[in-house]
């Protein structure tokens, strides 16, 4: 059946949301929603809420790492490495012991937050003081190596590429990246790449290939960094341009036979009442029944396992080998109707506090936080500091309060805090269990 009706997948991967963060103020979500743990609601989701009703919304559904250098390797080979697993916790440690996985970044310790030259698709082959991420990798790679290998066509927006030992991409995996596509960098809205993805997209109408990844990771935001886009606005841009993304398919011939496949890399900025691990996944398409609350315990390796049943090749790992091709969600008939954008409902506003000349943020207004001390505001250490391309060694948990705090105030963060600690206590359950614990990019 799905070779005969699914021809395309389409995966796109946001950034750090668990379930309560996102749905928890979702009414059809019932139990599985937890209205006290929302921070982020339909003023700013408006096009992810019609989308899980116009789709299918997976409400047991985990991601399998603690951070995002891990967080990727399991949406792109169904594991991660031996050595990211028993490094990640000393980047985050922030000590300067090892650079990021998965990333090329400098090795100077004054070059935190410049523009990284090599984020993403630059070959290496000059190192200088720029680190070569190949020891980090699984071992039978990425999706992209193995849909190479097996001569099926896809495109690349953004995600991770493997390099040789001398830090180079292959000419051959380097025509199907999207060379333009930026890489991590807060002062890059998505609305800004969902453009690129968008103008390729128009461009190989009738050509699409059989598997397109797009990572628009602005829901991340960058917590109460001065002069930055607030919380709220970086996740109502990243939901418009979501929302743009899918309409731009679904204008395509190829809409009739294509699945969009919509989660987040890690669970680290939120809490959760099920689990600190729970996310959220939507699956879109015309062959997708409109309204599906699929509550099967699934995770991110499931989404893997489908996107490689849908271009033929085999599982990378156990992982994915043992996961779900996704069932029970699909139509006897297909809806080819075109999937709509509804308009931001959040005004694109600024944290308050210094503006750098050439930052594009400088003429915003500034963001009313609710109850927030402007001058606490402006008093963070460096360490819960985020600057435009560092790669954020902050805490979940840190994230979460600068998110809350600046979303919602702090009478609402404190209330926050006092609903978990009193759920914990009662189901006999340790805090980390509903909110994450350790370091979160």
């Amino acid at each position: 059946w799905l070779h005969a009706h699914i021809h395309h997948v389409v995966f796109i991967l946001r950034e750090n949301k668990t379930f309560d963060e996102n749905f928890g103020d979702y009414p059809a979500a019932g139990h599985w929603a937890d209205p006290a743990l929302d921070l982020y609601g339909p003023r700013q989701l408006p096009n992810l809420y019609a989308a899980a009703a116009r789709g299918a919304l997976f409400v047991n559904f985990y991601a399998d790492g603690e951070v995002t250098s891990q967080g990727h390797q399991w949406t792109t080979a169904g594991s991660d490495s031996d050595f990211l697993q028993r490094t990640w916790s000393l980047y985050y440690s922030d000590r300067g012991y090892i650079p990021n996985s998965g990333w090329t970044q400098s090795l100077k310790p004054d070059a935190r937050g410049a523009r990284n030259p090599y984020a993403i698709y630059t070959n290496l082959g000059a190192l200088g003081h720029w680190s070569n991420p190949w020891i980090t990798y699984p071992a039978r790679l990425f999706l992209f190596n193995d849909l190479l290998a097996h001569h099926v066509s896809f495109e690349d927006f953004g995600e991770f590429a493997a390099r040789n030992k001398i830090g180079n991409i292959s000419p051959a995996l380097r025509a199907h990246l999207a060379m333009d596509y930026p890489a991590w960098d807060r002062l890059v809205l998505d609305t800004q790449r969902a453009s690129i993805a968008d103008r390729w997209i128009r461009a190989h109408a009738k050509h699409l290939p059989r598997v397109i990844y797009i990572w628009l990771p602005d829901d991340h935001t960058a917590g109460r960094a001065a002069c930055m886009a607030s919380p709220d606005s970086y996740v109502a841009n990243n939901d418009y341009a979501t929302a743009e993304v899918i309409h731009t398919l679904s204008k395509l011939p190829e809409w009739k036979h294509t699945l969009v496949l919509l989660t987040e890399d890690d669970a680290q900025s939120g809490a959760d009442h099920i689990n600190a691990h729970r996310t959220f996944a939507v699956a879109l398409g015309p062959w997708v029944r409109s309204g599906v609350l699929d509550t099967q315990h699934l995770s991110q390796v499931d989404l893997l396992r489908t996107i490689e049943a849908v271009a033929g090749i085999p599982p990378m790992s156990q992982w994915d080998a043992n996961a779900h091709v996704l069932g029970g969600i699909w139509r006897a008939t297909p809806d080819a109707a075109p999937a709509p954008v509804l308009p931001m409902q959040t005004a694109m506003l600024r944290n308050p506090g210094h503006c750098a000349a050439d930052s594009p943020f400088r003429h915003w207004p500034v963001d009313p936080v609710p109850g927030a001390d402007h001058i606490a505001w402006n008093a963070l250490p460096p360490a819960r500091s985020y600057t435009p391309t560092a790669l954020l060694k902050i805490s979940g948990p840190e994230q979460l309060r600068q998110e809350w705090l600046a979303s919602k105030g702090p009478v609402a963060y404190a209330a926050l805090l006092r609903r978990l600690n009193t759920m914990a206590a009662k189901q006999q359950r340790p805090l980390d269990s509903l909110i994450a614990g350790d370091g979160g990019d």
